[in-house]
């Protein structure tokens, strides 16, 4: 067994058949070098069963559950966080029920822990594509990777995944991946207010966005990263907001941010015909449209997913103050767009 240390994260090669006699000399080992660990600026431990021969069809080898127990007792003595991985995916299912009441992470890959124990050793600005078939776990890493920063697409299933991840879009594609809590551990998730199934939901919203305005204007148009945070009031002072409250199987409010310049423009491709760019009352209902048409198509992908969502008549702001105090300062998921290389912006909150 050897161990070495790449961005601060310490690396155990677990390279030997797994049996509780080495479970034990490993647990030892990192016991015995814990006192070192933060004037080494170690940020956390990763267990690689990468090269530890074990027959695929013995799935559920009790050294696996007795590497697990152990590395969970070990974990209470520590203050940063142990994890296993480069396990085959075969392995993960067992990985994640032996695993479920612990504070233990599994990650599928090197890489993908690096990302969640040591973010400062990665670019903020990675596009990040999640998928697993346990809905509620990919809504738990998406909601830790968006308070790290990073933009996060979640795929809606099995084919949306490999549709997206086969266009290579992506930095980094995670799955077979858990971030457990322990039950009496602290340092649990913020909760976003956001119901889990929004959250799922959310690349509704911006593919709709995207979709919807390259259809009416011809512009192009994209969304950059989004992050967790309340109504972010740094947007341009002259700026028009339409928002949309809906409930049913799903609830919250959508709020469409433009910036007064850019929806003139956008609102001009639409009808194909110069605006008065003093008519404010114009201006105002295009927006309002903007919103109603990507809701609307928001709406029809919803009900194929047997989800029934109402949405209310858009209601307006020329004030970010207005608008603001409609959020009750709540958390949310903040989005930046650009249609035609200009930003603008949309907020999901509850």
């Amino acid at each position: 067994m050897t161990n070495t240390i790449q961005h601060s994260v310490l690396i155990f090669h677990y390279n030997e058949t797994l049996l509780e006699s080495r479970n034990s000399v490993l647990c030892n080992t990192i016991a015995g070098q814990a006192s070192t660990f933060k004037e080494r600026g170690i940020k956390g431990i990763f267990i690689s069963l990468k090269h530890a021969p074990y027959s695929p069809f013995a799935k559920e080898d009790p050294a696996l559950g007795n590497l697990v127990m152990q590395l969970e007792k070990l974990s209470h003595k520590l203050e940063i966080p142990l994890s296993i991985g480069d396990y085959k995916k075969e392995l993960f299912p067992y990985l994640k029920r032996l695993s479920a009441a612990t504070s233990l992470k599994l990650f599928q890959n090197i890489q993908t822990a690096f990302l969640f124990l040591n973010p400062n050793a990665l670019k903020k600005e990675l596009d990040v594509l999640i998928y697993d078939e346990d809905a509620e776990n990919a809504t738990k890493i998406t909601a830790e990777l968006s308070k790290l920063g990073y933009s996060i697409v979640q795929a809606n299933d099995a084919e949306d995944f490999r549709i997206k991840a086969s266009a290579k879009k992506y930095d980094m594609t995670i799955t077979h991946t858990a971030v457990n809590h322990s039950k009496s551990g602290a340092s649990q998730p913020k909760s976003l207010g956001l119901s889990k199934q929004l959250i799922i939901n959310l690349p509704v919203f911006i593919d709709t966005a995207v979709n919807s305005l390259v259809t009416m204007t011809g512009l192009e148009a994209q969304k950059i990263k989004h992050e967790i945070r309340p109504f972010n009031e740094k947007i341009p002072a002259q700026t028009i907001i339409a928002a949309m409250k809906f409930k049913g199987d799903i609830s919250g409010i959508f709020f469409l941010i433009f910036p007064k310049d850019l929806a003139l423009i956008s609102l001009e491709a639409m009808l194909g015909e110069p605006v008065d760019e003093e008519d404010n009352a114009a201006i105002v209902d295009g927006v309002a449209e903007f919103c109603n048409i990507i809701t609307g198509a928001a709406k029809v992908i919803f009900s194929k997913k047997e989800l029934k969502v109402l949405f209310e008549l858009p209601k307006t702001y020329l004030s970010m103050q207005a608008a603001l105090a409609d959020t009750l300062g709540s958390n949310g998921v903040w989005i930046d767009m650009q249609l035609d290389e200009k930003p603008f912006y949309m907020f999901i909150t509850k």
